[in-house]
């Protein structure tokens, strides 16, 4: 696989990137403290939109596996669904005047539009991802592959969140404090949108080239309910399927929980400023960067489990120590920038090579099923991951949700009105969650055996049973 495949599968990233930290880091906060919508009301939308995820995910994932077209089997839901997502991310951020009108109305729009967002955000990221594993076998170039998505998509978000925090949400006369200038999201939404239909276009005429490469699709036939379930028995009947979903489960739970807050942590606990949160974020782009260069070159020498547990281990220690230091007074104001600067790069660098390693070993669980049925459910294998990670996300945002509201965090003030009490509160709280999760995670990834040789050998046994 060329350099030039492997950026055009990486540029697609960028789109994924863009929507997953709008959606996902400013969501909540936009509309539980801009537009004034109860933070329950926030979760709840996510979590009815996962309900149909439920269905959506693994159909789409099945529907593309069977699909057929002079296109091939995963670009026409590309094509069909670029202009649809950018148009439904633009809507996300600039509800009209009736939709705001009360909290009933507002639960009702964000609640459908979500889902719609999602179903087309499925449409895009299932199949894209579903190429890696018909592109190549190779265990290490599954790596280099997801690590430049991954590592992309980290970088477009970061700099639209460059964006975010050091323009569009500067402080004004109008918004002192500039995270709560409803304006700012608004304009941002147009760079946003552009970015995500860009992104998916240009990814997709790019990998074009390799539509006639790309594994044979099923006979032409309707999917029933019974075939259905019985790819999905297939699917769940690997162990290390069963046991990547758990831990995937575990870690992007607090992922999301991480996310949906870290904007309430930055703007009230560790009391920066949105041009220092703009640096901040710049300097995350630096890790993503070193993450996509880094990753690769340890998956030569070690088994992909083996990295992402030492990579939890790290995050466990640079995620959790600066906050119990700063809660027993031991980090001042001036030194709170200069602390999390220092600890930004290996920060990034520890979560995009766990995510890149993630996706690269889902890649792998392709095979370990072809080995048991004889079939290939590259979408259907997808399909799985990212409904967890979508489940996971939405329950950590919604847990978020949650957790606001339970402390009692007041909602719609300035900064300097919120009681010191609740802040400590909310922080106190969220390191608790941080900590037990990622030393959950550690321990159900060690369930997982699909390493380096376990793959070779399925791909012996494949190769066996084909006469090959």
């Amino acid at each position: 696989m060329d350099r030039r495949t492997i950026g055009f599968f990486g540029f697609g990233g960028i789109a994924l990137g863009v929507i997953g930290n709008a959606v996902t880091y400013f969501l909540l906060i936009y509309y539980n403290q801009v537009l004034a919508i109860p933070a329950h009301y926030v979760s709840l939308a996510l979590g009815i939109a996962l309900v149909f995820d439920a269905v959506s995910d693994p159909l789409i994932g099945m529907l593309s596996d069977r699909t057929r077209t002079r296109w091939g089997r995963r670009h026409p839901y590309l094509y069909l669904s670029a202009v649809p997502l950018a148009l439904l991310y633009f809507l996300l951020w600039n509800p009209p005047d009736w939709a705001l009108a009360s909290n009933g109305w507002a639960f009702a729009y964000l609640t459908v539009l979500l889902v719609v967002f999602r179903t087309v955000f499925t449409c895009v990221d299932i199949p894209s991802n579903a190429m890696v594993p018909e592109l190549t076998p190779d265990y290490d170039m599954r790596t280099r592959m997801m690590s430049a998505r991954v590592s992309m998509a980290w970088a477009g978000g970061i700099a639209f969140t460059v964006l975010m925090y050091g323009y569009f949400l500067q402080p004004s006369d109008a918004y002192p404090d500039g995270i709560l200038n409803p304006e700012g999201y608004r304009a941002a939404s147009w760079i946003g949108a552009i970015l995500v239909v860009a992104s998916v276009l240009i990814s997709a005429l790019g990998m074009h080239r390799y539509v006639p490469l790309l594994s044979e699709a099923r006979e032409a036939r309707a999917l029933t309910l019974r075939e259905a379930l019985a790819t999905v028995r297939g699917v769940f009947a690997s162990d290390s399927f069963r046991a990547l979903m758990l831990y995937a489960l575990a870690y992007r739970s607090t992922d999301g929980f991480f996310a949906a807050l870290v904007a309430y942590m930055w703007t009230y606990f560790w009391l920066i400023d949105t041009t220092q949160i703009a640096i901040l974020s710049a300097v995350n782009f630096l890790g993503a960067l070193v993450a996509m260069a880094v990753a690769p070159r340890f998956a030569r020498n070690h088994d992909k489990r083996t990295i992402v547990i030492w990579t939890n281990l790290g995050f466990l220690l640079t995620g959790c120590i600066p906050i119990v230091l700063r809660l027993a007074g031991l980090i001042p104001d001036e030194a709170v920038f200069p602390v999390l600067t220092a600890i930004a790069v290996f920060d990034i660098t520890l979560i995009v090579v766990t995510l890149s390693l993630m996706n690269s070993m889902i890649a792998d669980i392709v095979e370990d099923v072809q080995k048991t049925d004889g079939l290939r459910h590259e979408g259907a294998v997808v399909s799985a991951q990212t409904f967890v990670n979508k489940l996971s996300t939405a329950a950590g945002v919604w847990s978020a949700g949650l957790l606001i509201s339970l402390v009692g965090f007041p909602a719609g003030v300035a900064v300097s009105q919120v009681p010191s009490e609740k802040v400590s509160l909310l922080a106190s709280s969220y390191l608790g969650v941080l900590f037990l999760s990622i030393a959950l995670c550690v321990l159900l990834l060690l369930r997982y055996k699909l390493g380096r040789q376990a793959h070779l050998e399925n791909l012996r046994m494949i190769r066996d049973a084909a006469g090959g």
